[in-house]
């Protein structure tokens, strides 16, 4: 089954909820809430294959639901005593049932901007990005600005896309392209005038978020890093304030139950500045609300400038932390862009490039930057989550939270690396003594959309062998690890928590065993990616004791699924059918049950 049938198949048969073909009654949201003296169970689950994420009781028969919370885990012969005459009792026959999935890195309110328009996936070339843009132009006249998205570098085989590429499709209306992971932009000459974008328009962080030029300083229609083609993508209309934020949620945030995702920890709201995504947490709570939420979010408020003043957004996150508290929205930390990625060479390396000798990548968050703003975060009580690509801004963010450690001790916090694409070897136990997690796609430690390869080519086969993609030594060390699907590095239609681990799981995008596989040590098991997806990424957002796992006391955020997968081949995993989806004790998605 491929990834798009795989999507479309899932999202469906979520459709069935609304149809009333569920045989559960729905509790809405008052009703969710029964009398407090009432002795009886909302929900009892029973005759099932209880997967609890929990190493004390790892499995068990049944679980009941009361108030929103799990209030028993054990055998069926004792759940009697819970059941009362408004009881709902689900026999599962012999389904699996088990905490549902918490994506630990995403983009769901507003990663959907980058996924809009014409899709350059599969395109080799310029010429080819070229003739399918033509066609779209054509069949779609009506629009006043052309969008697309998903072209690489590595598609720049023959000669380097310009603006000029772009004009001999279109010359009188904007054409904006995001690359495939949304960090680069490629842009006509119509773009670049209604943005007041020239010769004269300054890198924003030179060296690290810039304009390639033509010989004249006019910038080629290339933008490396979002400080770069903000400016463009604004004036070009790519957001529309409340209007783009809601379409864009309603693009991913639905479809989250289907998949099986009760939480996930937002990244990152795109917004004219960093500042205005409050806008994002806002409509979130408007939608918790009217009832429209099927998820717990917990977000970040996010830097890219060094520049910036740390205290200003220590007072500012400060406010979104106390606007931004209900039962399923919080907002509890600060997200920072450290580097870029080494597919662009923006990512910060230890040693030069193998395919540009000399150069290492560059940032302006050196190590003395990252304690000026880390620090005041860390006494202040709030998590510092980093995006970091190359092995140089590993080691720099790591030589920074251990100067603060230092002078301070942990206290408490879960600081963690995200992407950490590579790392080299030396730094590996210091994850571990200085209390840092790690964050990474599923997707990207196999050969997507052949980054595997490229890698090879950009880094050297030695370099990869021996730091690309070795999250799974982390874990082996104690380190907590969590998954997130990091919309838009990846596509919308494949965020399914199944089809991210089975890539991790077999070895190779699902569907597709055509292509280089990494060598097994890289690889994880079914354990320890239901643990990745579940408790790790609670224990990240300092939810460990809410969520992750199916214990007395916690919220019932869980899913059932139609087989057990230690019973599933490897190969299979991604077409397992959630059958179930219950958030904050409240049934988001039914099908088949």
């Amino acid at each position: 089954m491929s990834r798009r049938d795989f999507f479309r198949t899932a999202t469906l048969a979520g459709v069935g909820l609304a149809l009333g073909s569920c045989r559960l009654k729905i509790p809405t949201q008052d009703e969710s809430q029964p009398t407090p003296t009432s002795p009886y169970a909302d929900f009892v689950f029973q005759n099932g294959k209880v997967y609890t994420v929990n190493p004390k009781q790892p499995w068990a028969e049944a679980l009941v639901v009361k108030d929103k919370k799990i209030v028993f885990v054990g055998a069926n012969q004792n759940v009697t005593q819970w059941i009362g005459a408004n009881t709902q009792v689900v026999d599962l026959k012999g389904r699996m049932l088990m905490p549902g999935f918490i994506d630990g890195h995403n983009h769901f309110v507003t990663g959907a901007i980058f996924k809009r328009g014409v899709d350059m996936n599969g395109c080799a070339s310029v010429a080819q990005v070229v003739a399918r843009l033509r066609d779209y132009v054509q069949t779609h006249p009506e629009k006043t600005v052309y969008l697309g998205f998903n072209w690489s570098f590595q598609m720049f085989t023959d000669k380097q896309g310009t603006r000029q590429d772009l004009d001999s499709v279109c010359r009188d209306k904007p054409v904006f392209l995001f690359n495939e992971d949304g960090h680069n932009a490629w842009f006509n000459t119509k773009a670049m005038e209604q943005a007041f974008v020239g010769w004269f328009t300054p890198d924003p962080i030179p060296g690290a978020s810039y304009y390639p030029r033509e010989p004249d300083g006019t910038p080629t229609g290339i933008a490396v890093e979002p400080d770069a083609y903000a400016q463009v993508a604004f004036f070009t209309g790519t957001f529309n304030g409340s209007d783009t934020v809601e379409e864009t949620m309603q693009m991913i945030i639905p479809q989250l139950p289907a998949h099986g995702i009760t939480a996930y920890h937002e990244m990152g709201i795109t917004a004219p500045t960093l500042e205005d995504a409050d806008l994002g947490y806002t409509l979130l709570q408007k939608w918790e609300r009217e009832g429209k939420l099927p998820c717990r979010v917990v977000g970040t408020l996010g830097t890219h400038d060094v520049n910036d003043n740390p205290y200003s957004h220590l007072f500012l996150l400060r406010t979104w932390s106390q606007n931004f508290r209900s039962e399923l929205v919080r907002v509890t930390g600060l997200k920072i862009w450290g580097d870029g990625v080494y597919l662009a060479h923006s990512g910060v390396q230890l040693e030069p490039y193998a395919d540009q000798p000399g150069f290492k990548g560059d940032s302006m968050w050196t190590v003395e930057r990252l304690v000026k703003w880390i620090e005041p975060m860390h006494l202040a009580g709030y998590d510092v989550q980093i995006h970091v690509d190359g092995d140089g801004e590993v080691r720099r963010c790591l030589d920074a939270f251990e100067i603060v450690i230092r002078r301070h001790g942990n206290l408490g916090r879960r600081h963690t690396l995200h992407h950490t694409y590579l790392i080299h070897p030396d730094d590996l136990p210091r994850f571990k003594s200085l209390g840092i997690g790690a964050n990474a796609t599923a997707l990207w430690f196999v050969n997507y959309k052949g980054q595997l390869e490229e890698a090879v080519k950009i880094l050297g086969k030695e370099k990869v062998d021996k730091e690309y993609s070795i999250q799974r030594k982390l874990l082996s060390a104690g380190v907590n690890v969590s998954l997130g699907t990091d919309i838009p590095g990846t596509d919308i239609d494949e965020f399914a928590p199944l089809f991210q681990m089975q890539a991790a799981y077999e070895g190779h995008v699902p569907g597709d065993k055509t292509t280089l596989v990494p060598p097994a040590e890289k690889l994880f098991t079914l354990e320890e990616l239901l643990r990745m997806y579940t408790i790790n990424g609670a224990y990240q957002m300092q939810m460990e004791n809410e969520i992750g796992s199916l214990e007395e006391g916690k919220f019932a955020d869980l899913i059932v699924l139609e087989k057990n997968l230690f019973d599933v081949p490897k190969d299979k995993l991604s077409e397992v059918k959630i059958q179930l989806t219950m958030m904050n004790g409240r049934v988001v998605h039914q099908q088949g049950i």
